[in-house]
């Protein structure tokens, strides 16, 4: 096939299939133009380039740190909720029992105000697969991770905030009820 005769489209489709070879390459790039242009949009362009010189600055000069990421699943870790099951929040003493020395299970914060929740029962409203931080514009994938229906933050432990933001549960701080 000769260019001329498809006007173009063969190399659209030439370039289409490189980039997607190309993608992996790619993502790095993406993280630090969002992690730039966050800073630089909240901070402005000098404070906001140095603010983000800095942070890459640290994040490259520490020594890497153990993250659960790679850790496998644990036997009750997976339930594969779906919207509208029956769950039950679990007693605060085996929620403690999977957070880490930081109060998180797998990089997710279990949060002031969860607590009350332990022990009473709730409907799965919605699974999470992906998030976006508000920090800096980052899309990030989730696991084993569910929102509770009417289960919200109420802001006492935050000043009063008044967002109203769901909780996210990690499942294996939860039992399915059966129906």
């Amino acid at each position: 096939m000769n260019n001329e005769s498809c006007h173009g489209v063969w190399e659209c489709l030439q370039l289409g299939s490189s980039r997607r070879r190309l993608r992996p390459l790619a993502k790095p790039r993406q993280k630090l133009r969002s992690y730039l242009v966050w800073h630089i949009e909240n901070l402005g362009w000098l404070r906001g380039l140095q603010a983000a010189g800095l942070g890459l600055w640290h994040k490259v000069s520490q020594p890497p740190r153990a993250s659960g990421r790679s850790a496998p699943a644990a036997a009750g870790e997976c339930l594969g909720l779906q919207p509208g099951e029956l769950v039950e929040v679990r007693p605060i003493d085996e929620i403690l029992a999977t957070l880490d020395p930081n109060r998180r299970h797998k990089g997710l914060l279990w949060m002031n105000g969860m607590n009350k929740h332990c022990g009473r029962r709730y409907r799965v409203y919605q699974r999470l697969e992906r998030i976006l931080l508000e920090t800096n514009g980052e899309l990030r994938n989730m696991k084993n991770t569910v929102l509770l229906e009417d289960v919200m933050c109420d802001g006492k432990a935050f000043g009063g905030c008044n967002r109203s933001c769901f909780h996210f549960w990690r499942e294996v701080w939860l039992k399915r009820i059966p129906s």
